[in-house]
């Protein structure tokens, strides 16, 4: 049995008595921090690469604020600074219990595994300090020996509720939920966490932006009195604009005035930043000086002529800084404007504003401004540019087929089909559309019924029995035919409030367990459509409320963006010429009995436009617009089959040309169900793509 020494406790109580150290968070950081590469290599930490952290550093212990919020992009040391700084500084010089919020658990359990082990393994001064209890070691809560807390955990009622902090750090705010568990936003309940400390409580946010601005404030612009202003949009600019709004700086070389480092102030063909005063452009190898020279300038202050500031500041007890990625230690400036031109490109190819919204939001560190489409799509153009002359046969081009389902219900009730032919680097052809309105059983001999999805579960077995082994002539070819790889479908809908008293997502989520048992689960996805709510296009979740729409837990489906998806159809629509990322559409028909398709197909696809808020809605509150939502997510499809990362030059089997595709011979190889002991190769080929 081990007993405590009268030295140590004489040590451990002298802790909790030892009254705080009266020095900056920037000099506790160098004297306590280390960083450790990835490399293994162990250094203190210096200002020397990032010295405009120096300010928001300080501010986390002064006592004229009681919270510091920080917009910068990646790379530019933000983390390392603002986080892992404050927390050596809490540890060492000012002791009190710390939270420290990571996006997820995992996230969560990755910075205490790896950032906070190797500080406290490798800076003396700190592990000393830690608790020698194993139990007050663990992987989120740390206990120390003067009794202070850390506590390394993520977004929940749970974290926040009932504890007082007199440190709460919040990384990566935007990517935070908005409302945690309906209790509020995250910065107001940890804000609530520190209320007790009065003066000697700080809370920190920092991120990049990661909210999207559209509707009406795609055109607001900064007032004149407060050219520091963001977007007026929740998250992490909200925070900005509620502190002094303070921004990053450069004295000019050429004139002596002042310029912030910003997108505005950036020559695209030099890839430089350029004064706006005289035209003057820095070279890289300025940048380190030049930041070391930088001034942080609060909304409502101005530069004297000698180059300080002057003026009185927003008066707030919020600290907020933003910097944009030009002054970012880690980022070169080749590397931002080929990001930049990259992204433009693949928007202004695809219509797909994704990449061009990441780049924005972490490599400039700019909040992310939705472009509205220009054009008018009228339905009358859209069918003059037609190119497919014959549905339901596979033309030259076409590599693999995918299938989308809407449900539809009230007096109407039905399944709305859609095929679609896929091509190289993202060519799509409309191959077929057609209702299931009735089922006249297996051989279609049987007396019609009608079909009610929301309350008939047979008539969901429909769809396997019509359309699991469904193929297509190929043009030219009639001997071969081309099966469907992948099938997405409609979880709801007008058909879940048909006022039948059932439930489309019930039978959908049903459905699907029977196509489970039946070894194709991988060729179908479940799909529900979301408006803004999402950065990515496609976001996995499994419904787990038991008893609500049926759900068990063990339904994968795919929540995707309809806004995003529409955008870059409509992107495709615009295209002018066939090729890389063209929406071949099919022909008109004159009049009835004539090949092609009717004009009202071509009016379900201009259905959608965007409303005062940036998002689509329907022209009309009847306007049909199955073909244009089956369209958007057959490219949901697209993602989750990885087409964007095809090498076309040595394709997986089912995307190869006709020629040496192995489905086209023998597409019993899809409609087989996958066995345990089937070689893995195989699987991987045909049904894990």
């Amino acid at each position: 049995m081990s007993s405590a020494s009268a030295a140590t406790i004489r040590r451990d109580v002298a802790e909790m008595l030892r009254p705080p150290r009266r020095i900056s968070v920037s000099e506790a950081a160098q004297e306590y921090l280390r960083v450790v590469d990835g490399g293994g290599n162990v250094t203190p930490w210096s200002a020397t690469m990032t010295p405009y952290m120096l300010e928001p550093m300080d501010c986390l212990s002064s006592r004229r604020h009681d919270a510091v919020v920080f917009i910068g992009p990646s790379r530019s040391g933000k983390t390392l600074a603002l986080v892992d700084a404050w927390q050596a500084y809490c540890r060492t010089c000012d002791p009190g219990d710390m939270l420290i919020t990571q996006i997820t658990e995992d996230k969560a359990r990755e910075y205490s595994k790896v950032r906070i082990a190797r500080q406290l393994q490798h800076s003396p001064e700190m592990a000393k300090r830690i608790s020698p209890r194993a139990h007050d070691d663990n992987v989120h809560d740390k206990i120390f020996r003067d009794g202070s807390l850390l506590s390394i955990k993520w977004p929940s009622k749970n974290t926040f509720a009932s504890s007082d902090y007199r440190y709460v750090a919040l990384t990566d705010y935007d990517r935070l939920p908005a409302n945690i568990d309906g209790e509020g936003d995250p910065f107001s309940l940890a804000s609530k966490r520190t209320q007790t400390f009065l003066s000697r409580g700080m809370c920190l946010a920092e991120s990049s932006p990661g909210v999207i601005v559209d509707g009406d404030l795609v055109d607001w612009r900064a007032p004149d009195d407060q050219p520091h202003m963001m977007p007026p949009v929740r998250g992490i600019c909200d925070l900005f604009n509620r502190g002094d709004r303070r921004r990053l700086y450069w004295p000019c070389d050429g004139c002596g005035g002042f310029y912030r480092p910003s997108l505005e102030n950036w020559n695209h063909e030099l890839a430089q930043p350029e004064c706006p005063h005289c035209g003057h452009n820095p070279g890289e190898m300025d940048k380190r000086r030049l930041n070391s020279h930088r001034l942080w300038l609060p909304e409502g202050c101005t530069f004297s002529p000698s180059g300080t500031v002057q003026g009185a500041p927003r008066q707030t007890r919020a600290a907020s800084f933003a910097m944009e990625g030009p002054a970012a230690a880690y980022q070169p400036w080749g590397s931002l404007s080929s990001k930049l031109l990259s992204a433009e490109q693949t928007y202004e190819q695809t219509g797909s504003q994704e990449t061009l919204q990441t780049v924005t939001n972490t490599d400039w560190g700019r909040p992310y401004v939705t472009r509205r489409k220009t054009t008018a799509h009228s339905s009358d153009q859209l069918a003059d540019r037609a190119t497919v002359g014959e549905l339901k046969v596979v033309p030259a081009g076409v590599r693999f087929l995918t299938c989308t389902v809407d449900v539809q219900g009230g007096k109407s009730s039905r399944f709305v089909v859609q095929v679609h032919g896929h091509g190289p680097e993202r060519e799509r052809w409309v191959i077929d559309r057609f209702n299931i309105k009735e089922d006249r059983g297996p051989d279609g001999t049987d007396p019609p019924t009608a079909i009610r999805p929301a309350t008939q579960p047979e008539d969901w077995d429909v769809l396997t029995r019509d359309l699991l082994g469904r193929t297509y002539a190929l043009a030219g070819e009639r001997s071969l035919r081309m099966p469907i790889m992948m099938f997405g479908v409609d979880t709801g809908g007008e058909a879940a409030r048909d006022g039948s008293g059932g439930s489309v997502t019930r039978q959908a989520y049903d459905w699907y367990r029977r196509i489970v048992g039946l070894g194709h689960a991988k060729r179908v996805m479940l799909i529900k459509g979301a408006t803004h709510k999402q950065q990515a296009r496609i976001r996995w979740t499994s419904p787990e409320s038991r008893g609500k729409a049926g759900a068990k837990g063990d339904i994968p489906l795919a929540i995707v963006d309809k806004d995003q998806l529409i955008d870059e159809t409509y992107g495709q629509l615009e295209r002018e010429l066939p090729g890389p990322n063209y929406l071949h559409t099919p022909a008109r028909r004159s009049q009835k009995g004539d090949p092609g398709i009717g004009q009202w197909w071509y009016d379900e696809l201009v259905s959608m436009v965007r409303n005062d808020k940036g998002r689509y809605e329907r022209r009309t509150s009847h306007a049909a617009n199955e073909a244009m939502i089956l369209l958007a997510y057959d490219l949901a499809l697209l993602t989750h089959l990885g087409s964007e990362k095809i090498d076309w030059d040595s394709p997986p089997d089912w995307a190869k040309s006709w020629d040496s595709n192995p489905l086209l011979k023998n597409h019993a190889l899809l409609m087989s169900p996958a066995r345990r002991r089937r070689p893995r190769r195989r699987q991987s080929q045909y049904l894990n793509r």
